[in-house]
């Protein structure tokens, strides 16, 4: 008895159609038959389309498959094309439908088992002081991730979430011993049937001359990518696709870019334009970070020139001007005691007699005056 049933069990699993569906798109679920007067499809007991009578009968249909499902056109199902399109799929769309076909005469079924993908569309990469977080959403079935790194690491374990629509979102964070001027870490998160791989490198530039460094964005020939260089702001965008350079109005006597190898030139750039810049390029399955610190040596050394001299001008000012200051009060001083020295000599007395006589004399002058007015 149970032979028996596994042998009428085993043509109807092997004759089923497997289709992945992608969440969010339209998804075709594949059938065909000769028996056109009735078309019923189902998942389980829910009923997702009906159609008779020539035309759709979707009173019985189920809400969770409401304006979301059509057949194909009338001529296609005159052909015995009897599929089913689903609109915006759902991770509650998996399952084994039933596509049942009849006439007054016969019927048919056939399954369809239909999987939902929602695969890695980016995944996000950052150094926060001692480690190194990967983490991407909306992803499903459940994601694994993988890591590579040069210093090596130990991989880390993983932190799994899931949203109210059943996707997943993931976070593996890389415990970084040493932290040193060149460093590469690879993240790779990859479902069922997709990968994709975030990547952050540090690197050291070469410096050409004083203020003039160069080094290197990734580029692929591979693949169309999108390359970005920042530094606060955008510096330089790239399409590899059209070969499209666009350049920052105020960067553009700074920076010249060969896309054929990555290249970056950055010259006469000033204490400000010294720090981090990050270079990224983007495609479908890939995402590389590289990050470049140029060195402030240069302009530090004359910056600290400069205001050295200007120090040692303002202290000169200061110097002469106190100085300055001091001889004047000197001088006036000096002046000051000239004129009042002595006072109490011979001659002064003399002066003084002399003096006191003018006036005595200028007084009877006026005397003798009020008199002869009198």
């Amino acid at each position: 008895m149970k032979l028996f049933f596994l042998l009428w069990i085993l043509p109807v699993t092997l004759g089923d159609t497997h289709v992945t569906c992608i969440y969010s798109e339209e998804c075709m679920l594949p059938c065909t038959s000769t028996h056109l007067d009735i078309i019923h499809w189902y998942l389980d007991k829910k009923a997702v389309h009906s159609f008779f009578l020539n035309k759709d009968q979707l009173d019985y249909q189920h809400e969770d498959y409401k304006e979301r499902t059509s057949l194909l056109s009338e001529s296609e199902i005159k052909n015995g094309n009897v599929s089913l399109l689903i609109r915006n799929i759902r991770v509650q769309d998996e399952g084994r439908y039933r596509c049942y076909a009849a006439d007054d005469k016969t019927n048919d079924e056939k399954y369809v088992v239909v999987s939902v993908e929602a695969p890695v569309k980016s995944v996000d990469i950052t150094l926060k002081n001692d480690e190194v977080i990967c983490t991407s959403s909306g992803v499903y079935p459940e994601p694994k991730v993988l890591w590579s790194s040069d210093p090596p690491a130990m991989e880390p374990p993983n932190t799994v979430s899931r949203t109210e629509d059943h996707l997943f979102t993931v976070t593996s964070q890389l415990k970084v011993d040493v932290i040193t001027d060149t460093y590469t870490y690879n993240c790779s998160i990859t479902t069922k049937d997709t990968r994709y791989t975030a990547s952050l490198k540090q690197q050291v530039p070469s410096e050409l001359s004083k203020n003039e460094f160069t080094f290197e964005c990734p580029v692929t020939k591979d693949f169309n990518f999108t390359l970005t260089l920042s530094f606060s702001t955008t510096v330089l965008k790239y399409d590899s696709k059209t070969s499209m350079v666009d350049i920052s109005a105020q960067w553009r006597d700074k920076v010249t870019f060969h896309p054929e190898n990555g290249t970056i030139k950055l010259s006469h750039l000033n204490r400000e334009q010294l720090g981090t810049y990050t270079c990224e390029s983007t495609t479908a399955q890939y995402r590389f970070i590289t990050q470049t610190k140029l060195p402030s040596r240069g302009v530090e050394i004359a910056y600290i020139i400069i205001s050295i001299i200007a120090a040692i001008i303002i202290i000169i000012a200061i110097v002469f001007v106190v100085n300055r200051k001091k001889l004047l009060e000197k001088l006036s001083g000096s002046k000051n005691t000239s004129g009042t020295k002595n006072t109490s000599g011979p001659g002064n007395e003399m002066m003084a007699t002399s003096r006191n006589g003018s006036l005595e004399d200028e007084n009877d002058k006026f005397i003798s005056k009020s008199q002869i007015t009198k």
